[in-house]
């Protein structure tokens, strides 16, 4: 074995952050889950009782493909539920894969983000971004955002083109988080 090129390897795989991140992925029977922050400046659109469902598949994170779905919950009533998301992909935006806003850095203990977008159960209501982070403590942050449409004067906005804002911080559970 040539040491040299081996130390060599094993330097850039650290200063590009060759990281193993396969331990993210939740096998049959596994999902994370969590809730909506409840702070009000970092939410909107979205309620504090708003839960998420993910299912991943780490290794898919940088493939063609879509690496899991999200699905949310929001329990309005005793027989009452609202439901943004239903076992929707993480579906990814081509054209960004060779810009750098693909790969952000949002510090902090996240080890990598990614940035994917996701389509409502409502087939009207715009699609939305959402920015899966895995972090070193081995949780799952996803932030959702629609811009949505400003409303003008009095005029109502649709539910479907609302903006929306909310940042979740999942754990692993072996259980389908309740919904």
């Amino acid at each position: 074995m040539n040491w040299g090129r081996f130390l060599a390897l094993a330097i850039a795989c650290a200063a590009v952050g060759c990281t193993n991140l396969d331990h993210f992925s939740t096998g049959p029977g596994e999902a994370y889950c969590g809730a909506v922050t409840l702070g009000g400046s970092f939410r909107t659109g979205l309620s504090p009782r708003v839960q998420m469902r993910l299912r991943l598949d780490a290794s898919l994170l940088d493939g063609p493909g879509s690496p899991g779905t999200i699905s949310t919950f929001e329990a309005l009533g005793p027989q009452t539920e609202r439901r943004l998301l239903t076992d929707a992909e993480l579906r990814r935006m081509p054209a960004m894969d060779h810009d750098p806003l693909s790969r952000p850095d949002l510090g902090d203990s996240r080890l990598r983000s990614w940035i994917f977008a996701s389509s409502p159960v409502d087939s009207e209501a715009e699609s939305l971004v959402s920015v899966l982070s895995l972090r070193a403590d081995d949780t799952v942050e996803v932030r959702l955002l629609r811009p949505g449409k400003a409303p003008q004067g009095d005029e109502a906005v649709a539910e479907g083109r609302r903006p929306i804002f909310g940042i979740f911080s999942l754990t692993k559970q072996a259980d389908t988080c309740g919904f």
